[in-house]
């Protein structure tokens, strides 16, 4: 089966047409984010308006999709974001990878706008593009299951749907993956709204071919077993919230927006494992996940039943400690409406407590709240709020073009609460916490991100990298060598996003040799850990160039003031990570960049990316 194909849809034109990708684009980006970034950059003119019809997204798999690789069943959607006005990735799970992996497509570009609402529907080599009218305004969890009805073969169907807030354009709208997986971040399901595209469902019945299936499966066997042991009390019992208390004790977890260091009694609430008993959380895997950081919860709220996707550790961290709410089941309520509504439960948190620090200043009150009282723990007013930010009603539409165009709405005194890196808000992780990530948040080709260089793992020793000379702790509060992390840990997120493969499966024991043992098996290549990671630095500087050209630069690869004020208590009193502007030319430095963070021909040249 030949799985070197991608789809190009046009909907302005209304056809969709294969096409065969290069066999070099796949030596140099191997698949995912990588090769999606490299259309992207040769496709879409510098500084296009995100929600306009010249933009493009681009639904990407990789390598190891179709194939029962453990955390093999992430895959990745690249464009421009609403948010950033620049280069955008986001990933997401469940089935949607492997069935397109198994319908023989490497990769669907999605160009144009629609006159009408439709949706794409890929059957093998059966692409339509449907009428999606019965289904506008419904929310994302209902589309999913409307189409998966549609199916004659019992709803194998894989379906990414937007909600109400995508089709409203709102900054933070998110795409949803057959109900329990989301590429939350950047906005993307704004850009999927601009195009009156709901949703794009995708089944896939090919076989796909190994290289050596013998020396897959000895490996698969052995790979299974260790990492089902290594989450057995962990990730497999609880999802992510077993994070929580975790977080909390490194001074981790964000807690009253980024203004306090600790939270014990609360995060005891929200964590694990009494979220799992509150809500009854049970795991709920994405396709070939030994892991299982999804969960699914079943429980009542004010006599309401609620039934779905549970939240993670960053929706806890964003929706519960941020806003100071330790009641897991009006957490779990804002999350299940964020993910029906179709927004980023990350940005929504930061959103909602950004909104409450205002009302305590005085720089906001109940009048401009719709009477609303925005007090810290008022999980009333956190529920309202998500529905208002997506529907873009009431205080919540000042949000729908991301947090600095709020603050700017309410006044300069607000413009110093945000913390934020190119418009897209922090996750729930604490640069004061671990140094590496405020290299890494800075410069992150996306906004603040940990998920594109997950170095905050590397620093707590869950995921050294041996093989590229990684093999110790560095010292927790300096800023020595964090430079060199964070460059080591973003280039291997570009990896892990262009293979696609997910980042708690290493985390869980799975090694990078092994990895490329395993694409080796299928494959019949020669990679070797170091092979790899030059792939992952030649996506990261292909992804700056667009940066770039966007007219990003050092100005932009900064902190907000908040991560230079130290916390007065507990064991990181006193530590912010400085200096910081010296790590950040070492990073340049590192590189190949020059001192306004532009890469350098010479790096270019080496990586054999043309400028």
């Amino acid at each position: 089966m030949n799985g070197n194909k991608l789809l190009r849809v046009n909907l302005s034109e209304m056809k969709a047409t294969p096409e065969e990708i290069p066999e070099e684009k796949f030596k140099k980006y191997l698949g995912g984010s990588g090769l999606a970034s490299s259309y992207l950059w040769e496709e879409v003119a510098p500084k296009t308006d995100p929600l306009s019809p010249e933009n493009k997204i681009i639904f990407a798999a990789g390598p190891l999709q179709g194939y029962p690789v453990p955390g093999a069943a992430k895959w990745a959607v690249v464009s421009r974001s609403p948010l950033t006005n620049t280069f955008a990735v986001s990933t997401a799970g469940a089935e949607w990878g492997y069935q397109l992996g198994r319908a023989g497509y490497q990769m669907i570009i999605i160009e144009g706008r629609a006159e009408n609402p439709v949706y794409l529907n890929v059957v093998d080599d059966w692409v339509e593009i449907r009428p999606a009218g019965e289904m506008w305004g419904k929310d994302a969890i209902e589309t999913c299951e409307i189409i998966r009805g549609k199916d004659p073969d019992g709803g194998r169907t894989s379906v990414a749907a937007i909600g109400p807030a995508g089709e409203r354009k709102v900054g933070i709208a998110c795409i949803v993956v057959d109900d329990h997986s989301f590429a939350g971040r950047c906005g993307l399901g704004a850009v999927l709204g601009a195009k009156n595209l709901k949703a794009i469902a995708v089944k896939g019945s090919g076989n796909l071919a190994y290289y050596d299936e013998a020396g897959f499966k000895e490996l698969n066997k052995e790979l299974f077993k260790r990492l089902n042991e290594n989450a057995a009390d962990g990730f497999k019992p609880h999802g992510t919230a077993i994070d929580v208390m975790g977080a909390e004790k490194m001074g981790d977890l964000p807690v009253k927006y980024w203004n306090e260091a600790s939270w014990s009694e609360g995060a005891k609430k929200i964590g694990a494992p009494n979220f799992t008993r509150e809500v009854k959380a049970r795991p709920w895997p994405c396709q070939f996940c030994p892991v299982a950081c999804h969960s699914h919860v079943d429980f009542e709220y004010n006599g309401e039943k609620i039934e779905g996707a549970g939240a993670e550790y960053e929706t806890l961290g964003m929706l519960g400690s941020n806003c100071l709410v330790d009641n897991p089941k009006a957490i779990s309520k804002a999350n299940d409406l964020c993910n029906r509504l179709g927004i980023d439960t990350i940005s929504a948190g930061a959103f909602i407590a950004f909104t409450m620090e205002c009302y305590e200043k005085g720089l906001i009150n109940s009048e401009d709240l719709s009477g609303m009282e925005a007090e810290w723990g008022n999980e009333e007013f956190v529920i309202d709020m998500v529905e208002k930010i997506a529907l873009k009603e009431g205080f919540g539409s000042i949000f729908s073009g991301g947090i600095r165009r709020a603050a700017q709405k309410i006044g300069p005194e607000a413009k110093e609460l945000i913390v934020e890196v190119k418009n897209l808000d922090f996750p729930a992780h604490d640069p004061r916490s671990f140094f590496s990530l405020a290299i890494n948040y800075a410069t992150s080709t996306r906004g603040a991100c940990h998920l594109r260089g997950f170095s905050h793992v590397g620093e707590v020793g869950l995921m050294v990298l041996p093989e590229m000379g990684y093999k110790e702790k560095p010292e927790r509060f300096s800023m020595e060598k964090k430079a060199w992390i964070a460059k080591l840990y973003q280039d291997l997120a570009a990896l892990y996003d262009s293979l696609v493969i997910c980042i708690f499966i290493p985390i869980h024991g799975m090694s990078l040799t092994e990895i490329a043992q395993q694409l080796n098996n299928i494959k019949g290549s020669d990679y070797g850990p170091e092979e790899l990671m030059e792939i992952g630095e030649r996506i990261v500087n292909l992804q700056r160039l667009i940066n770039v050209k966007d007219g990003i630069s050092r100005k932009d690869d900064r902190l907000p003031a908040k991560m230079f004020h130290p916390s007065q208590k507990n064991f990181r009193s006193g530590q912010v990570p400085e200096p910081f502007e010296t790590s950040l030319l070492q990073f340049y430095k590192l590189r190949g960049w020059d001192q306004n963070g532009f890469p350098q021909k010479e790096k270019l040249d080496e990586l054999g990316i043309k400028k």
